[in-house]
């Protein structure tokens, strides 16, 4: 199963690499790929693993005085995304896609 993960931020510079770590932090243990500036495409194995990144990103969001504000797709099993990204990025999502 994956998900789009999409996050506006409002902090810059060093302060704003200190906190897109800690969110790198938290989606690292699961398969995924940065598509945008914000934007990633994550591979989960069920419902449960989605609902613990969930909650910890809602509760890094409240932890922080900056603003974090995130949507996270519901799961979807298969499909295929469209657009324009470079080739290789391409390879990267249909990667995650196929794992369901």
């Amino acid at each position: 199963m994956h998900f789009v993960l999409s996050y506006d931020l409002g902090a810059n510079g060093e302060r704003r690499t200190q906190i897109e770590n800690e969110i790198h932090a938290i989606i690292a243990p699961y398969r995924n790929v940065k598509c945008l500036t914000t934007f990633y495409v994550i591979h989960v194995s069920n419902h449960s693993e989605w609902e613990l990144m969930r909650q910890q990103l809602s509760n890094y969001s409240t932890r922080i005085s900056e603003k974090l504000n995130f949507i996270m797709t519901p799961l979807m099993d298969g499909g295929m995304y469209n657009g324009m990204l470079p080739q290789d990025q391409w390879i990267n999502i249909n990667a995650i896609t196929s794992l369901d």
